[in-house]
């Protein structure tokens, strides 16, 4: 993370910009802190008992869910492990439909939520993960939902590489897997399943190091401060 901030500081001055501040991403921590009975939502969706793989966002070409389902499919004799798909886009429905082709059991495809109630959704689950397509540009993507995972204090399954692959291993809050290996993702979640003690440890080092980073109220004040040095740059001149 501190190799590309600094790079793309020095890329700004190298085409001009005299005065460079950065201000990183951000997560409101504390919409993911709060305490909540996950037994309900558990029951309600038939995940008592599972060690629950949770994806929470778009479903679109680019997040290349198809390799999600075929994880699924590979594990499907593991009644332990369960898949949930929280979210929508283009490619639902043909996930929806090739889950029902495979006739998978162990999948659980939900609707959106507002970004509010995402907690409970969080909190139900034991690992989340982040994926993408295997392709350069995505190397220089901060998807918001890593950082919502890392707030939610949950351990992450992360098959995008890049710069949010070095703040997931920074924060040694997840494990990284190569983009479109479905083999090494299911290597990967059956890694976590067996090893319940570093998927807490792992989960509980994200939220500290969110927290202490990318935290949003800090980031304000951070902005705020770099706003008014501009202006008082300005004022000068």
């Amino acid at each position: 993370m501190i190799r590309l901030v600094r790079l793309c500081a020095e890329h700004v001055i190298d085409h001009g910009g005299q005065s460079v501040e950065t201000v990183p991403n951000a997560v409101d921590a504390a919409m993911f802190a709060q305490e909540t009975d996950v037994g309900p939502y558990r029951r309600e969706h038939q995940l008592e008992g599972k060690f629950v793989i949770t994806y929470a966002g778009a479903h679109g070409v680019s997040n290349d869910l198809d390799v999600l389902i075929d994880c699924a499919h590979a594990l499907r004799e593991n009644s332990k492990i369960c898949f949930v798909l929280v979210g929508d886009g283009k490619e639902k429905a043909n996930l929806v439909q090739k889950a029902k082709s495979l006739e998978l059991t162990n999948v659980r495809f939900q609707p959106p939520r507002a970004k509010e109630a995402m907690y409970e959704v969080l909190a139900a689950a034991d690992v989340c993960v982040a994926l993408l397509k295997p392709i350069d540009a995505f190397k220089t993507t901060y998807p918001n939902k890593v950082f919502d995972y890392m707030a939610a204090g949950k351990a992450i399954l992360l098959a995008i590489d890049g710069v949010i692959r070095e703040v997931v291993e920074e924060a040694n809050c997840g494990i990284f897997v190569q983009p479109g290996d479905k083999a090494a993702m299911v290597e990967g979640i059956l890694l976590l399943e067996q090893d319940r003690s570093s998927v807490i440890a792992m989960g509980k080092a994200g939220r500290r190091y969110v927290r202490e980073k990318f935290d949003r109220a800090a980031q304000v004040e951070a902005m705020e401060v770099a706003l008014n040095k501009i202006v008082d740059q300005s004022s000068r001149k």
